[in-house]
């Protein structure tokens, strides 16, 4: 099955607004098996929104369009569709009295133009969204379907969830099973290497590798016409991707590296301290990101200057000066010292050259000292990365939270693909 997604809205083609509907949209139909052929986005003009239709049916079995069905003005996605398909629009008095209690519910007084919301091309079927005003449309065109979602993130991703996906997974006939596993600490390259042609070995499944700045996931898609197949066959993959890749593999899903730690600090009952330089803040932004981080983070230290650092967690100032800031002597006495001052079980530092600039012969961008301190006593990593500051800053914090990880997990510091 191949589908066209048309994105909606002047804004999109601006540049104001990134077309994150797009990628929301193409990673749900991937995890069940469903290929996005062609994506096109168009502005609020009846005749562009038409035009992109006509060519989507023309060569798509599907089309998903997402945008253009607020009350103002420039919402003509349904006119477009109504009039390329022949099909007139029509008040629908179930989403006029929808559209009334959701704002008595919210004690908001409806503009007139709001009930244009309520207007639906003959013969569509309604979508319910859970999360706003205007419902989501589907429309049989020529055995082919329509859907029309609105442009909002939140309200876009409730209905693609709750109606859109399930019914192209029926319509493909196929029983899909998709899982992912999370590494870091390695590159795609070298789990290309080590992974070889294991997939091959799987029918109906794909492997996909999918680098950031926090490793690379390994998503598995299994699409059989059966569904004892299906499950078969994932059991299989998933049995050994995760025999190869197993040393460097932090968790499943969606769950982050955060989480991970997280779990592991309540689990043991401990309290984690931090203590950031080039990172400004970044690594204690992540571990309380995740709910509940108060039974957990204990505090954090943001020391960029050196008296910072002396002075808030007791760093010679003898050993920056005979070995700089970015030292691993100096990121060990922050890690101790954030745990120590912090009263914490375990204290976290980074240290290094986000740049950039700043960098040196002997310590160019990119170097970076990580060290860990708890009741085992302190460890430390220098990493050498490249990349923009953004990316020097996330991976750092990763390899930090990872490094947390393996000393709870009692795991070596750094894990390796032999």
């Amino acid at each position: 099955m191949q589908i066209e997604i048309i994105t909606i809205g002047n804004e999109v083609l601006s540049g104001r607004t990134l077309d994150t509907n797009f990628a929301q949209i193409a990673r749900a139909l991937e995890e069940v098996s469903i290929q996005v052929g062609w994506h096109s986005t168009v502005g609020d003009t009846v005749e562009r929104i038409g035009e992109a239709l006509r060519t989507a049916l023309g060569r798509a079995d599907g089309v998903i369009m997402t945008g253009g069905l607020g009350p103002t003005p420039d919402d003509v996605t349904r006119k477009a569709v109504a009039t390329l398909l022949g099909r007139p629009l029509q008040l629908n008095e179930r989403v006029v009295e929808s559209i009334r209690a959701r704002a008595r519910q919210l004690n908001r007084k409806l503009p007139a133009s709001v009930e244009t919301m309520a207007l639906i091309p003959f013969g569509a079927t309604l979508l319910e969204n859970p999360v706003g005003t205007a419902p989501g449309l589907l429309i049989e065109h020529q055995g082919r379907a329509v859907f029309l979602m609105p442009g909002v993130p939140q309200e876009m991703e409730a209905i693609l969830r709750d109606s859109v996906v399930p019914m192209l997974r029926d319509r493909s006939g196929l029983k899909v099973v998709t899982f992912t596993l999370r590494t870091s600490g390695t590159y795609e390259s070298k789990l290309q290497e080590h992974i070889g042609n294991l997939p091959q070995q799987w029918p109906y499944a794909s492997l996909a590798y999918l680098p950031s700045y926090f490793g690379v996931d390994l998503r598995v898609t299994v699409a059989a016409p059966d569904s004892a197949e299906t499950v078969r066959v994932a059991e299989k993959a998933y049995a050994e991707l995760r025999a190869v890749a197993d040393p460097v593999l932090y968790a499943e899903g969606a769950m982050a590296m955060e989480d991970v730690v997280a779990a592991r600090l309540l689990e043991r009952r401990l309290k984690i301290a931090v203590a950031e330089s080039c990172t400004g803040g970044l690594l204690a932004k992540r571990l309380t990101d995740t709910p509940g981080s108060s039974r957990y983070f204990e505090r954090g230290y943001v020391t960029y200057s050196n008296e910072s650092k002396t002075e808030l967690l007791g760093v010679a100032a003898a050993d920056i000066a005979a070995h700089g800031a970015v030292s691993e002597t100096v990121a060990l006495q922050m890690a101790r010292g954030a745990a120590e001052r912090g009263r914490a079980d375990v204290g976290v530092a980074i240290t290094g050259v986000a740049g950039p600039e700043g960098g040196t012969v002997d310590k160019p961008v990119g170097t970076v000292f990580v060290a860990v301190h708890d009741a085992n006593g302190t460890v430390a990593r220098l990493l050498k990365m490249s990349g923009s500051r953004a990316a020097i800053r996330e991976r750092a914090t990763q390899t930090a939270l990872d490094m947390v990880r393996r000393r709870l997990e009692g795991l070596p510091l750094e894990g390796r693909l032999e």
